[in-house]
């Protein structure tokens, strides 16, 4: 028992941590799996029937790879009719029947078909069935009772431990983001001749298990899936949050009645962030374009000219006489914008003319210049993401506001950006140790 009590208390200290360090993501790794079945013996003394259960941890180390460690017990009964002595006294034939129980521990790696194979693509099943091709091995700890036609009666249990190897194909099907129903099938070879106490005939024994039961993701919220399940249905999921979202004293956001009187960003946010131009209609006009009826705004130019030009930039009327306490739960520093930065346009995702666009020279919030970016913040509005992408900008990174689409809720702050695959990521690992982990890649799939 005492084996048992060290197993429960690690599980209770990883999983009171497990909270705060995937606190940043959305998504934990970790579960915690509690199965029972029947097993049939492969010995050779003919099995009769089994049963076991067992506890596990898993831990997905990627969306395709796991590790899981279990502890189990376990019960092996068979018997067969022997008339009379036959050949040699420890002739296999010549035994009748055995008992066996059995403690055990092992380890497993997992492979996630569904993620090798792409199965979602082959039906709406594997949007909530994830199979996973079992391998491990372990050992086990043996009671063996054998009896003979003539009457001898032996026990195998002290000192006595097998090696045992497993394999077989473990489901995981979703019921909640806390919980999945876990079932599955394996064949345990043990290595060992008299796992029934009988061993002249030099066969391996073992047996075929099949099992049922409950998986709880460990530090799994409404918003916090497993990594296991992330595009679930299709959807995609942001899978990191750069920044804790439990807000710090005076960080809560703005009420209606804390809001200033005067604030020219949010009126021309509202009105004016990534409104779908015409180019050519736009070049072909004259006179400036009337975007907004907002008497705000009061000038418009167009950036970086010529036949495909990269953002029209709105600029407001007043100054913003909002103060910025700070910047989101992002730094604690303290400063007041006096002159609202200009409001940019995106005209067209797919305009050749933003190779080359240093994000310095954004001044507003446009869609997303490339298909690959780097992402150092994310907020909900531009109350916060402003002062952040200048603070940025003082300490020397290039940095612009991006947002997908006008439906869109979310502005990130980028400071990179680009379409080959292999740059975005060098980038990204150089920026990791810069910001202590907190950077992560989006993909933008303009429709």
């Amino acid at each position: 028992m005492s084996n048992y009590k060290y197993i429960v208390m690690v599980f209770l200290l990883f999983h009171l941590n497990s909270g705060k360090v995937q606190a940043q993501y959305k998504y934990t790794r970790f579960s915690f799996d509690v199965t029972g079945g029947f097993s049939m013996p492969n010995t050779s003394i003919t099995g009769e029937a089994g049963a076991y259960g067992e506890i596990g941890l898993k831990v997905a180390t990627s969306s395709y790879l796991s590790g899981r460690l279990t502890v189990g017990v376990g019960k092996l009964i068979g018997s067969q009719d022997v008339a009379k002595i036959t050949g040699t006294i420890e002739n296999v034939a010549n035994y009748t029947k055995y008992n066996t129980t059995y403690n055990y521990f092992s380890g497993s790696g997992l492979l996630n078909l569904e993620r090798a194979f792409k199965l979602r693509s082959l039906g709406k099943l594997f949007n909530r069935l994830n199979p996973f091709l079992m391998i491990g091995a372990g050992y086990m700890y043996p009671d063996v009772k054998v009896n003979r036609v003539d009457g001898q009666f032996k026990n195998y249990k002290k000192n006595v431990r097998f090696i045992a190897n497993n394999f077989g194909l473990d489901f995981k099907y979703f019921i909640s983001n806390r919980f999945d129903l876990s079932f599955g099938a394996e064949y345990k070879l043990v290595q060992t001749y008299y796992l029934d106490g009988a061993y002249s005939d030099k066969v391996y024994d073992g047996m075929t298990n099949a099992y049922l039961g409950i998986s709880y993701n460990i530090g799994a919220s409404a918003d916090r899936k497993h990594l296991n399940w992330f595009n679930l249905d299709g959807k995609v999921d942001v899978m990191f949050v750069p920044f804790n979202d439990i807000f710090k004293k005076g960080d809560e956001p703005i009420t209606e009645t804390q809001k200033p009187k005067i604030d020219t960003t949010t009126n021309v946010i509202k009105e004016s962030v990534l409104i779908p131009i015409d180019v050519d209609s736009l070049l072909a006009q004259k006179e400036e374009p009337n975007i907004s009826n907002d008497d705000s705004i009061t000038d418009i130019e167009v950036k970086n000219g010529g036949k495909n030009p990269l953002v029209v930039i709105v600029k407001p009327k007043t100054n913003d006489t909002a103060e910025y306490n700070k910047f989101g739960r992002h730094s604690d520093a303290k400063g007041k914008q006096e002159n609202t930065a200009p409001i940019s346009v995106a005209l067209d995702a797919k305009t050749p003319s933003k190779v080359g666009i240093s994000l310095n020279d954004i001044n507003g919030i446009v869609r997303p210049m490339g298909k690959y970016n780097v992402i150092v913040g994310t907020y909900a509005g531009a109350k916060y993401a402003y002062p952040f992408r200048d603070k940025m900008r003082k300490q020397g990174f290039q940095a612009a506001l991006f947002k997908d689409s006008n439906q869109s809720k979310m502005i990130r702050v980028c400071i990179y950006y680009g379409d080959d695959k292999k740059k975005a990521n060098r980038e990204l690992s150089s920026y990791m140790s810069k910001f202590n982990g907190q950077v992560w890649l989006h993909i933008y799939n303009p429709k």
